[in-house]
């Protein structure tokens, strides 16, 4: 008989062999418990060293991370070996440089179950059918994706996404239980939704209507003062008031939904558009967001100033073609992520943004290979100065580190 392998990440986080937990040790090493967690959530794909010690050591400092992660993985085998786990042996595989959640393992991830059947119910046509899947999904999603590791930038976007798909499920479902008149069923699932979102103004107002429609008026008060002393549901709405506030918020979410698409529509296409040139003032302002996510996540944020040197003699006029001839180099050679501006006549101002810019001169080499290339390069220089702005643990003023190429 074949082992049944349960990985349960919404709410909180817990492996089951056959039923029961296993690797209760696992919460004793935060970095074993996060590589685990990571690979699992790639459902299968491979993940090379140095995204993994980029993603466990996001702004920590460490003097060998591919060590250190070869003796997390050997810590995590031994704790397989000690509780005599042969169903979980071979769950994580090496090769090439890189790491992986076994693929054929069969085990079930409560956080693809939520995707899949999210898909599913997107599909189904019959009423009825699609109501199943949704109770299946409000069923498995117990809590956000990973709650203890909440903060972390490999967390966050997946936990928003299965958060909007366990949204969708609860109201979809409601929906349909006001179109089949069960007011009962709606005041159980919005109980439930109000213990992981206690401040979804939504749930109030459909649970304070279903409590209205069966005439339990009394619990509808108290539903009303509860909503109101949260924040989340205007002063003014009292249970007989609240089919008319639930119309208008219905209301008001649909013109929301169409404006969104509006805004998606008019948002410009990302693929392939290269850096971002801007003026100085825009460069400054994007400048200060990127050291607030430097700050939050610990990204690497490098600056650089490339500046073109025209010989004596050369003429304004071909200079200021070459400077622009520079910039449309930057804008292509760079990524979307990476911005730039005019600093002076015959400087652009770089931010470069991200683990891939550690090895910072290697694109701004890139764009110097690339303009002494240009026919008229000849009588012009091209030299850069990369600046690396560091965050203090206390939010002080960062010293910078500088590295000059010419």
């Amino acid at each position: 008989m074949m082992a049944t392998i349960e990985i349960r990440m919404l709410g909180d986080f817990e492996i089951r062999v056959n039923g029961k937990p296993v690797l209760a040790v696992l919460g004793q090493s935060r970095k074993t418990t996060a590589l685990v967690q990571y690979l699992v959530l790639q459902r299968g794909e491979r993940v090379t060293h140095k995204v993994l010690t980029d993603t466990l050591w996001a702004g920590e400092r460490s003097s060998n991370p591919d060590m250190a992660l070869r003796a997390i993985l050997h810590r995590f085998r031994n704790m397989i070996e000690a509780e005599g786990l042969d169903e979980l042996r071979n769950c994580i595989l090496t090769s090439r440089g890189c790491y992986q959640w076994n693929p054929h393992l069969d085990c079930t991830v409560d956080v693809f179950r939520v995707g899949d059947l999210s898909e599913q119910a997107r599909r189904e046509e019959d009423p009825e059918k699609r109501a199943k899947l949704y109770e299946q999904i409000v069923d498995l999603y117990r809590g956000r994706l990973l709650p203890q590791s909440a903060s972390e930038q490999w967390v966050e976007g997946v936990s928003v996404r299965l958060h909007g798909q366990y949204r969708t499920a609860m109201l979809s479902l409601l929906e349909l239980c006001k179109k089949w008149g069960e007011s009962t069923r709606i005041i159980s699932l919005c109980n439930h939704a109000l213990e992981l979102d206690p401040y979804e103004e939504r749930l109030y107002l459909e649970e304070i209507v279903a409590l209205e429609a069966l005439g339990r008026h009394n619990e509808a008060q108290k539903l009303a003062r509860r909503g109101t002393a949260m924040g989340c549901l205007h002063h003014a709405i009292e249970p007989g008031r609240a089919g008319s506030a639930y119309r208008q918020m219905r209301q008001a979410d649909r013109n929301m939904e169409g404006e969104v698409a509006k805004l998606v529509a008019a948002l410009p296409d990302t693929e392939n558009a290269g850096a971002c040139i801007c003026d100085f003032e825009t460069f400054k302002e994007a400048y200060r967001v990127q050291r607030g996510v430097q700050a939050r996540y610990g990204l690497p944020v490098f600056l650089a100033i490339m500046t073109v040197a025209p010989g004596q003699d050369a003429e304004p006029d071909e200079t200021s073609t070459m400077v622009d001839q520079l910039g449309e180099l930057i804008h292509t050679s760079l990524r979307q992520c990476d911005v730039a501006a005019r600093y002076t006549e015959t400087q652009y101002v770089i931010m470069l943004c991200g683990s891939a810019a550690e090895t910072g001169s290697s694109p701004l080499e890139r764009i110097k290979a690339s303009f002494y290339r240009v026919p008229a390069h000849g009588r012009y220089l091209l030299s850069y100065s990369l600046y690396v702005p560091e965050v203090k643990p206390d939010g002080g003023r960062a010293r910078r580190k500088r590295s000059k190429k010419q």
